[in-house]
């Protein structure tokens, strides 16, 4: 009888059976930290009783949580008048939050989101950089974010532009934010018009051109969660540039929106009622 049978090689495997030479497996360096809430360490009973102010600030913010909607008019705190002792409990109670907003132009306002999402710190600069003014506000983005976002914005006009011969796909992804742009007229759409540049081929040539023609407006947002999100206004009346880094600070994705605020950057409805939970919470044990 004929052995057909098919013959087995015995191939070697595993540890130093592969000739690697100069290869070296890489891998993505995996996230290793995420912001998170953390309660804030609160004042002894003590120092809350010296600081009324600070109470019924904190009264009034209270209130204001209670009462807004996303959309509706914001309300502010004034803090100007506040005595140094009762300003600095307050701050020990609100801390820092993940959100944190500049605003250029002919005046300075630097925003901190407090850990109470929809809760932000303002400060108002001069020219020497020194504070003029400062308040809380309960919003989902402070007022001054949508009033100077698109300050002297202009219209992107492509008619009779000759454009460089070297470009790949800036040309195109600048008609469609012309197209679109037309009909923003600062109101929030249903939803954004997102243009993705990372699923495209784009040359340094085209971001430089692309940065060129839509320009740089006066508000910078700094979103600080799994990784960082830095989102821009432009000098196009609509347009923001928002960009996802990892937390390793390699940009991941790269988009263009065109809304009048980013979803990103405001406190959703769900953030503003935790908020008014936490602060309640927080009032009970210091009142």
């Amino acid at each position: 009888m004929q052995d057909n049978g098919i013959q087995v090689f015995n191939i070697p495997a595993g540890p130093g059976s592969q000739e690697e030479g100069d290869m070296v497996l890489d891998y993505m360096k995996m996230p290793s930290e995420m912001n998170t809430y953390d309660i804030p360490m609160l004042p002894e009973a003590k120092d809350v009783e010296r600081c009324p102010e600070a109470v019924k600030a904190m009264d009034q913010l209270q209130q204001m949580l209670d009462n807004y909607k996303p959309g509706s008019v914001t309300q502010s705190v004034a803090l100007d008048a506040m005595p140094e002792a009762d300003l600095d409990l307050l701050n020990q109670v609100l801390g820092e939050g993940e959100v944190s907003i500049v605003i250029t132009g002919d005046q300075e306002i630097k925003i901190q989101e407090t850990v109470m999402a929809g809760v932000w710190r303002l400060r108002c600069l001069n020219a020497e950089g020194e504070v003029t003014s400062e308040c809380l506000e309960v919003a989902d983005i402070p007022a001054s974010v949508r009033a100077y976002a698109f300050e002297g914005s202009y219209a992107l006009n492509l008619q009779d532009e000759e454009m460089p011969a070297d470009l790949l796909n800036a040309p195109s992804v600048l008609a469609e934010i012309a197209d679109v742009c037309q009909s923003f007229n600062g109101v929030a759409p249903e939803q954004p018009h997102v243009i993705n540049l990372s699923l495209l081929p784009f040359s340094p040539d085209d971001h430089a051109y692309l940065a060129k023609r839509t320009g740089t407006g006066g508000v910078t947002i700094l979103s600080r969660g799994y990784g960082n999100c830095r989102i821009t206004s432009t000098q196009v009346n609509g347009l923001w540039r928002v960009q996802y880094f990892n937390s390793t600070d390699q940009l991941i994705l790269d988009t263009l929106e065109i809304t009048d605020i980013p979803a990103v950057a405001c406190a959703a409805t769900e953030d503003l009622e935790d908020s008014s939970e936490r602060l309640v919470e927080i009032r009970e044990v210091l009142i």
